[in-house]
């Protein structure tokens, strides 16, 4: 869990390269990631973004799981196909603000870079808890971002980017699935005792 709150805002976070950058893709886009972490073998995500509607699809297959964010809503539900759940999460949610605001970070450009056949520029990120490097697509994608925090650290790379339009169901909650809700906290534990 302390992996995966940390993956979702850098997924996430984007800017073109500006002076006072955007944090969300332009274009709806469909993006494979690599979560690579001290102790820990890699990792691959799939981040899919509706741009019109601000919503966001993070799949994490090795724990058979995927988020749904709504970013306008600051709502993230995590759905787990396993058990039929819907699970409404704090946890998750309030992460939607931290990625809406980048969480107070500062961008200092550093020059232009590449990952995953595409060009985009290398910002030096910092806020309060943390920092990092992230490179970012001029369309807003983050194709590649180091970072630490007081959980860690984790480098996250774009293995492949497709721009195109993403299916409406991809973002809807499934039909049948029961919805629970935890307190805050509780889904981290959860989740962590799977690690």
């Amino acid at each position: 869990m302390k992996i995966l709150s940390f993956v979702v805002p850098a997924l996430l976070m984007a800017s073109p390269a500006m002076a006072t950058p955007a944090f969300l893709p332009t274009s709806d886009v469909a993006i494979t990631y690599e979560l690579n972490a001290p102790g820990r073998a890699a990792q691959d995500y799939q981040l899919n973004y509706d741009a019109a509607d601000k919503l966001a699809r993070v799949e994490d297959p090795a724990q058979g799981i995927y988020i749904l964010a709504n970013l306008p809503a600051g709502q993230a539900q995590v759905v787990v196909p396993a058990l039929h759940a819907i699970v409404q999460a704090p946890d998750f949610s309030s992460m939607t603000q931290m990625i809406a605001t980048a969480d107070g970070a500062r961008f200092t450009p550093l020059g232009p870079g590449r990952y995953a056949g595409l060009g985009c520029e290398k910002y030096l990120v910092l806020n309060g808890q943390g920092s990092g490097t992230a490179c970012i697509t001029q369309s807003g994608v983050v194709l590649h971002f180091a970072g630490r925090d007081a959980h860690g650290s984790a480098e996250v790379t774009a293995l492949s980017v497709a721009y195109g339009p993403q299916p409406a169901q991809d973002f809807s909650t499934p039909d049948g699935f029961s919805a629970v809700t935890l307190p805050p906290g509780a889904l981290a534990a959860l989740l962590q005792q799977q690690q």
